[in-house]
């Protein structure tokens, strides 16, 4: 609980689904951390309990300057647009009066053309950005068992930030210059995303022939259909109806985009990566913010 004793406070902006749990890895692990959330009343309940629960010193970041005190800020947000808007202004100045030599991890699902232009501009105003997205849900934020895909044009700050990271995950891979690691988890996601779709086609398809849908994913699971999908969505969320995976249908179909994107940018032709980006705008499109497994719903009624 104390091994990260000595250590300056770390900031941390988003505290939800992931970066709540992300943050109370890093508490448990010793480390006083400085948290802020777009939600005020989140911000200090979260901290109020977080300190009550570790006995580490939490402090609550209501307004964002209060993080100009830390030397490593974490980012945990929906989106790069969201990531750039807390960090500078429209001028291009920093919003936070951050020290130079200040580290920032984003560690949010980001487009990697983005990052690359924002780490540009943040460098030159002497703050280096890091991006270690992750991935492994929920359920791996909460156990800080997540994988790292790690960017960084700067190695010193790539190794200032890997201490600390380590107590958020059980693997982190460098991935090379900044942007990297963001282009690494939006095409990991879209390969996820191509494995549930493809999984919802075969389950609605064996449903209609009149396979019983459970046995369909016991098959899946010990066959060479098996996958993210089949093992940790077909079952709990489709068969058993929970529809609760924490991970929203939003920001699947954003992660989706961006690979699609990033084919286009590398003049590949990606026809796969094209029709999964439609399905899930559609999906998006019909059902709006819910979580993504309800993407189903919508597919199988077609």
């Amino acid at each position: 609980m104390s091994e990260a004793k000595g250590v300056e406070t770390i900031g941390f902006v988003g505290l939800g689904t992931m970066g709540g749990p992300m943050v109370t890895n890093l508490a448990a692990s010793g480390y006083d951390v400085c948290v802020h959330d777009a939600d005020p009343a989140r911000t200090r309940t979260f901290a109020e309990e977080l300190a009550a629960k570790t006995g580490q010193k939490i402090t609550s970041a209501v307004e964002p300057s209060t993080l100009s005190s830390c030397s490593v800020v974490f980012t945990m947000l929906p989106t790069s647009a969201v990531v750039r808007s807390v960090l500078l202004t429209q001028d291009n100045e920093l919003r936070i009066p951050f020290e130079k030599g200040t580290v920032i991890v984003d560690m949010s699902s980001s487009d990697p053309t983005e990052t690359v232009d924002t780490g540009k501009v943040l460098a030159e105003l002497g703050v280096q950005m890091v991006d270690a997205p992750v991935s492994g849900a929920k359920e791996r934020a909460a156990t800080g068992t997540l994988a790292i895909m790690l960017g960084a044009d700067d190695d010193a700050a790539a190794e200032r930030a890997i201490p600390i990271i380590e107590k958020m995950s059980r693997s982190i891979y460098r991935t090379g210059k900044l942007g990297t690691g963001h282009a690494m988890k939006a095409l990991n996601n879209f390969v996820a995303a191509a494995s549930f779709a493809a999984a919802s086609e075969a389950l609605t398809a064996g449903q209609r022939f009149g396979l019983d849908p459970a046995t369909m994913v016991d098959v899946l699971n010990d066959s060479t259909g098996q996958s993210f999908a089949t093992t940790y969505v077909l079952g709990p969320h489709i068969v058993e109806k929970r529809f609760s995976s924490g991970f929203a249908l939003p920001l699947i179909t954003k992660d989706v985009r961006i690979a699609a994107a990033l084919q286009q940018a590398v003049g590949h032709y990606a026809p796969v990566s094209e029709a999964v980006s439609n399905q899930f705008n559609a999906a998006l499109e019909a059902l709006g913010p819910v979580d993504h497994t309800e993407a189903y719903r919508f597919w199988s009624t077609d």
